[in-house]
């Protein structure tokens, strides 16, 4: 039987847990203040977010907990057997939404923990939620969903089911930073649709979007050293990514100037 939240009698339950934040945000507001374009922002931002939360909404038959405020979002899942399913299911869910939000010109960063949790339309409780938001508030840094190390050790588990781990599908989710031995969610995965040819003609113009994002950016923040290593990193993992999966059919768009960044598969 799949354990469930419940607000008649709230205890907390192991579970998958993602907290996710979007980067700048109080600065954001301040800009669009100062230039007399708040309202414009307020009306993008609204938009944007009332889309890709209702894309993460909980289906009926969904057993799990979505709450957020403004600029942040928590999903928590109750770990049903080994957790193969529910951190999955947060892996392509928040590279959708991270992929669809940063197409917008709106950058997140977040953590994903296993541990204590209780969460229902109201109520966010629980070590596994403190443990993700201090892997998003301290240790991401860049635009990017981290794991904690158990989640890492749990995925490792998962990955040992295949007689080949290259099968595993936790290998196109995530990769490695190896700046700081961080995995992430490898969120420009979600481009590639099923990887058939189509596909990848497809994920050229939405690379080439987030190729043209990033570069106005990197211009705009360019002798700021708080921000724009940030959007460094971001021109870094984009090259990555457009070179690990460039083929004979495609040749990805490169941002000029920029070299990959240090990072490798999960394997």
């Amino acid at each position: 039987m799949l354990k469930r939240y419940d607000n008649t009698n709230p205890v907390m339950l192991n579970s998958a847990v993602c907290f996710v934040d979007i980067l700048g945000f109080s600065q954001l507001i301040k800009d669009s203040f100062q230039q007399g374009t708040g309202n414009d922002l307020l009306k993008r931002l609204h938009k944007s977010l009332n889309e890709k939360i209702a894309e993460l909404r909980p289906r009926e038959d969904y057993v799990g907990v979505l709450k957020s405020f403004t600029d942040n979002i928590i999903i928590g899942k109750p770990i049903h057997e080994d957790g193969e399913s529910q951190l999955g299911g947060i892996f392509l869910d928040f590279a959708a939404y991270q992929l669809s939000l940063t197409l917008e010109g709106f950058f997140v960063r977040g953590g994903v923990s296993i541990g204590e949790y209780y969460g229902d339309e109201e109520f966010a409780f629980g070590p596994a939620l403190l443990k993700a938001y201090e892997l998003e508030s301290i240790h991401a840094k860049n635009p990017r969903i981290i794991l904690s190390n158990e989640v890492v050790s749990l995925v490792n588990l998962h990955i040992g089911y295949y007689a080949e781990p290259m099968w595993a599908p936790q290998v196109r989710d995530l990769l490695k930073d190896n700046t700081d031995g961080k995995w992430f969610i490898n969120y420009l995965e979600a481009t590639m649709g099923d990887r058939e040819p189509n596909d990848y003609v497809e994920a050229h113009s939405i690379l080439q979007r987030h190729k043209e994002i990033i570069e106005h950016n990197l211009a705009k923040h360019k002798g700021n050293p708080k921000i724009y290593p940030k959007y460094e990193w971001a021109a870094q993992y984009h090259n990555y990514f457009c070179d690990l999966n460039s083929n004979a059919i495609v040749q990805y768009p490169k941002i000029a100037g920029i070299p990959n960044g240090n990072f490798s598969l999960i394997v």
